[in-house]
């Protein structure tokens, strides 16, 4: 990997939120953060790379499959981490090609930065135009 690469964490529970943000800013990437859906889009929108989104589906404020068809239609190849309760995940993957589940638990972060090296490592960060996208294949496939 050239550089920090930008991971975005959006969770609506704060605490988590500078959790991960904490942790995986020790590993050396640049990490920006997403409160709710509307954050999340905005920061799609209008940031020029995003290497890896991190997304907990239990966002306020929207419909999570609104939501991540908008985030297909912006960055196709874009490798989504969803980290949430095993109860609460639904295997449709939202028509995402790059989605990998990490179930939330207390040892749910050393999962997360396993999962973020070696999607990372198989990819420069999604460029918005799409210039700089190359197909990855999420772990263990």
């Amino acid at each position: 990997m050239d550089g920090p690469i930008d991971i975005l964490i959006a969770d609506r529970n704060p605490h988590v939120r500078e959790f991960l943000r904490r942790e995986l800013a020790r590993e050396g990437y640049r990490v920006r953060i997403a409160r709710s859906g509307k954050e999340l889009i905005q920061v799609v929108y209008h940031e020029e790379v995003i290497g890896l989104l991190i997304l907990d589906p239990d966002l306020p404020d929207v419909e999570i499959s609104l939501t991540m068809r908008k985030l297909k239609n912006r960055i196709p190849f874009l490798p989504v981490v969803i980290h949430t309760y095993a109860s609460d995940w639904e295997e449709n993957g939202y028509g995402l090609r790059h989605v990998v589940f990490v179930e939330k638990r207390g040892n749910s972060v050393e999962r997360i930065k396993a999962v973020a090296l070696e999607i990372l490592r198989k990819k420069k960060p999604a460029s918005v135009g799409g210039s700089r996208i190359s197909k990855i294949e999420p772990p263990g496939a």
